[in-house]
């Protein structure tokens, strides 16, 4: 969150990030850490930083990627010129494993006791469109085609996006395809779902920030 200034005697002190830099870390990590009954610590409190326009702090701007392809984007219509979103794809295939490529993903037996035991906030089923692995956030885009339960969030039929409960594509899924998908919502950002998948026809999958997912291959078909 910290970094200091590139200029010789200019400052001693490291240089703060701007108010909008921690309100997009606090965004995308305090879900999750409070799945883990962490909270966000008082050291990073937002609200005493420093706005861009006020003062001297590390932009959102400043933060550069580097040249070059990005290697945690896995979007696989990319990966193969001759693929396309209705062909189906492994998401782990070996031109597009990227930061994926150390991955053991579990498979788990679906089952109603699995179900009724998890207490699912949402069930959908989609088409996978798309699957990115940015970092520690990989995601799913999907296509919703039916909504079996909701909560909280209201889930319209149209595109989505999905987060992984880890940094895995775990598991891999075929673009494509449709999979019956349960998880969680995320009561403080009520917008996203989360996902945790587990491969093959009867089995579970978890995805992102929203809730753990699990994700049912064709188990309406």
């Amino acid at each position: 969150m910290y970094a200091p200034i590139c200029t010789i005697d200019f400052q001693h002190e490291p240089i703060k990030p701007c108010k909008a830099v921690c309100e997009r870390a606090k965004s995308g990590c305090e879900p999750v850490m409070k799945r883990y009954n962490h909270s966000w610590p008082d050291s990073l409190d937002c609200s005493e930083l420093p706005l861009y326009d006020r003062g001297v702090c590390i932009s959102p701007e400043a933060i550069v990627k580097a040249e070059g392809p990005d290697p945690y984007n896995t979007d696989l219509t990319r990966c193969n010129p001759e693929s396309s979103p209705d062909s189906p794809m492994d998401s782990n295939s070996f031109h597009c494993r990227g930061p994926n490529a150390g991955c053991k993903c579990k498979t788990v037996k679906m089952s109603l006791k699995t179900y009724l035991r998890n207490n699912y906030n949402y069930v959908i089923r989609a088409r996978v469109r798309e699957v990115r692995n940015r970092g520690l956030e990989p995601t799913a885009v999907v296509e919703v085609k039916e909504v079996l339960k909701s909560s909280l969030v209201n889930i319209p039929k149209e595109t989505q996006t999905l987060y992984y409960s880890s940094s895995c594509l775990c598991p891999p899924l075929v673009l494509g395809e449709e999979y019956v998908i349960m998880g969680y919502e995320d009561e403080e950002r009520s917008s996203t779902l989360h996902m945790e998948q587990r491969p093959d026809r009867f089995n579970f999958t978890k995805s992102s920030d929203i809730g753990a997912v699990e994700i049912c291959r064709n188990l309406t078909g």
